[in-house]
């Protein structure tokens, strides 16, 4: 864990993805990691690429970027900050990022191999996260869900107010 300040190693043993480790998973966990620094603008994951790292946010925001379609200019979707995860979906499913995730400031992010996550001497360390990993995109999940709800309400709404205007202007002519 050198390089981290206590305050960040407060954040990494209390976020949602360690918090719940033992200690000897957790200094498995740790042991496989690193801390990074990227500035406002660095990309750390390109939709599309496969990468062999997963991300949790130390300090500083991230924006979630995804395309509507190959030609289109990347979109804006979210964005992540302390104590959330990045691309760990692939713990248990290696893939290609489904995101473009750019720093909006600086960040730290403890930076872990899936690889050597998923190596034979840190198979208990790989088990132990698992479960927090499924119930990270479960939330996600739910999350999703709930945005594309609201956009559908929101939507509904929009046009019965088009609706009622264009009625209105009908009858004043």
């Amino acid at each position: 864990m050198s390089g981290f300040s206590e305050n960040e190693k407060s954040i990494l043993k209390n976020s949602p993805l360690l918090n719940h480790l033992s200690d000897e998973n957790y200094q498995a966990f740790m042991a496989i990691s690193s801390r990074s620094t990227f500035g406002k603008g660095d990309v750390l994951l390109k939709e599309g690429e496969l990468n062999d790292d997963f991300f949790i946010i130390v300090s500083g925001t991230v924006g979630l970027y995804k395309k509507e379609n190959e030609n289109a200019a990347p979109e804006l979707i979210d964005t992540l900050t302390s104590g959330e995860t990045l691309d760990e979906i692939r713990v248990i499913q290696n893939r290609t990022c489904a995101l473009t995730v750019i720093a909006t400031e600086a960040t730290v992010v403890l930076q872990t191999s899936i690889s050597r996550l998923h190596a034979l001497e840190n198979h208990q360390c790989h088990d132990a996260i698992v479960e927090p990993v499924i119930k990270i995109i479960s939330d996600r999940l739910f999350h999703s869900n709930e945005t594309i709800l609201n956009k559908i309400h929101e939507k509904k709404r929009k046009n019965k107010q088009f609706i009622c205007i264009l009625f209105g202007m009908l009858v004043l002519f």
